[in-house]
């Protein structure tokens, strides 16, 4: 926003920071599903809900992402990149602005011609800034001063689009209103029609003893003929692969993926398993599964998470994605007071909780018994037996606590059973710390490509790697009583003989030993014989 100066003081200039992609952050969610409008198919940055909402429109009754969405910031995460879906054959909301008629005896502008504005067309096209339905009964406003608060022609557009903010354009220059409106609007874009036969650009220009109307008010003009289609599964796949290609991407969801009339469920599987595929490709990013609605209690949540594992043999696959349930409530203004919380998929609130603790405690912290913001009420309760069976089925819980409220209470991926603990996964801290040492490694070797293989690139690599884990160790995600027993970084003439230099080829090897999150407490109370009570915490 600019303010004009006007009188002499002090005066404000708000210029947005450009974005710069960060190769060590990890706590940026990929949001992949619908929503109400905006650019389609490509990965867009948002700095939080109001930036989200004037890119992609507020809360919808068909889609479930803004609500995730919401979460996630409320959860106090700062960043996110959305993926718009929506089929083909969706269009946008069209509509026409006649500025004058011609008048029939001397086939120039009628009398409601704006002379002196110095506009080039009689009537105007005007069309959505996206497509999909959400802007049809848009209204628009057009007002015209002759001589508007700078002395000169001003035009002034008031857009009102359904359940959006109103959006008012003012001080726009005739002269150069296509241009204008196009930067300014957030919900519509209008380009000049040509003129009628006979009607040239100078018939526009009235002479000096008729200079037109010096206000004019155009009322009812609307948009109609906005259809949207839901996304097929090329849609979903296309927008894993355009996700993918965003480095600062570490988490993903799709909270809309079960709820798409086009897909069925092998299809619904596919678009998961190629989620997995690329986090294991990729190696620096992490997906958050949601447990499909119609499987929502527990003993079918279990049998599907089992399915899922079976369906995909490979362990370092399953381990790119992690499981939470159940499915949580939150407020819904869009419901009135007859229906005022909606039941939404979890993994918007849970990206939103890991992201909060990247940021506080780092990205090798386990994102658990972790207060969850925003959110009133599970979908459903569950008892302890049933909570045993969540556990013991490899998926994450959320639980009620009659003192913090409601928390994430679990932090494993999937995984095939453990020989060695007999649990399924492993945990999400190792995945994750994994994660942003490929992160560390991309940032200091990618400027390193073609530069001479030999020592100084060797200690370059080390020096880089190094810096990074010694910062896990400190912040205990590490184990060992000293760095040298919690990693190791090699890379000189023992991994990289001549033969790899001669080929191009630089090995770093990188051993690491992270710290197992403590998942059990066992309080032992003993009374001794004199009366005295001892506690034993193991």
């Amino acid at each position: 926003m600019t303010a004009t100066a006007t009188i002499p003081g002090l005066y404000y200039n708000f210029v947005r920071t450009p974005a710069q992609s960060a190769a060590l952050r990890s706590d940026i969610a990929g949001f992949i599903g619908r929503t109400t409008r905006g650019p389609v198919g490509v990965p867009m940055r948002v700095e939080g809900w109001r930036e989200y909402m004037s890119l992609f429109g507020g809360l919808s009754s068909d889609a479930s992402t803004p609500y995730g969405v919401k979460s996630y910031f409320a959860n106090l995460a700062t960043t996110a990149y959305i993926v718009r879906l929506l089929g083909e054959g969706s269009v946008a909301s069209t509509g026409s602005w006649k500025v004058s008629d011609i008048d029939p005896v001397t086939h120039k502008p009628g009398w409601n011609w704006p002379g002196e504005s110095g506009l080039t067309a009689l009537s105007y096209s005007i069309v959505a800034s996206s497509p999909g339905a959400w802007a049809n009964r848009t209204s628009i406003g057009i007002r015209y001063w002759a001589k508007g608060s700078s002395g000169k022609p001003e035009m002034e557009f008031e857009i009102a689009p359904p359940n959006e903010e109103i959006e008012l354009l003012s001080g726009i220059s005739p002269a150069s209103l296509v241009e204008d409106v196009n930067a300014r609007s957030q919900y519509l874009q209008i380009s000049a029609d040509p003129l009628p036969a006979g009607v040239s650009s100078t018939d526009l220009t009235p002479p000096a003893a008729n200079p037109g109307a010096r206000y004019l008010e155009w009322t009812g003009i609307s948009l109609s003929g906005g259809a949207t289609v839901p996304p097929s599964q090329d849609d979903y796949l296309n927008a894993v692969q355009s996700a993918g290609d965003q480095v600062d991407i570490a988490l993903t969801c799709c909270p809309d993926l079960y709820c798409e009339p086009n897909l069925n469920s092998d299809q619904m599987h596919e678009v998961i398993e190629s989620l997995l595929v690329q986090a294991d490709a990729l190696h620096d990013r992490e997906v958050i599964l949601d447990v499909p609605p119609d499987q929502s209690d527990p003993i079918s949540a279990v049998a599907w998470a089992s399915g899922l594992r079976k369906s995909i043999h490979d362990e370092k696959t399953l381990r790119g994605g992690a499981v939470y349930y159940p499915r949580v409530r939150v407020q819904d203004p869009l419901g009135g007071t007859s229906s005022p919380l909606r039941c939404i998929p979890c993994s918007g609130a849970v990206l939103g909780v890991i992201s909060r603790l990247d940021v506080q405690l780092g990205p090798y912290a386990t994102p658990a018994n972790a207060q969850i913001y925003e959110v009133f009420d599970l979908s459903k309760p569950l008892n302890a037996k049933e909570q045993t069976a969540i556990y013991q089925g490899g998926l994450n819980l959320l639980k009620c606590s009659p003192s913090n409220g409601l928390l994430v209470w679990g932090g494993r991926v999937l995984g095939v059973e453990s020989e060695a603990t007999g649990m399924l996964g492993g945990f999400l801290a190792h995945r994750r710390l994994i994660q942003v040492l490929v992160r560390a490694i991309r940032r200091v070797a990618e400027p390193l490509v073609f530069e001479t293989n030999g020592p100084q690139l060797w200690l370059a690599l080390v020096r880089g790697i190094t810096s990074v884990l010694l910062e896990a160790y400190r912040a205990g995600a590490l184990k060992g009583a000293t760095p040298d027993e919690a990693f190791l970084v090699k890379c000189d003439q023992t991994n990289n003989p001549q033969e790899n230099i001669d080929n191009g080829l630089c090995f770093c090897d990188i051993q690491v030993a992270p710290a197992a999150p403590m998942e059990f407490i066992t309080l032992r109370v003993a009374v001794s014989n004199p009366g005295k009570l001892e506690v034993f915490e193991s």
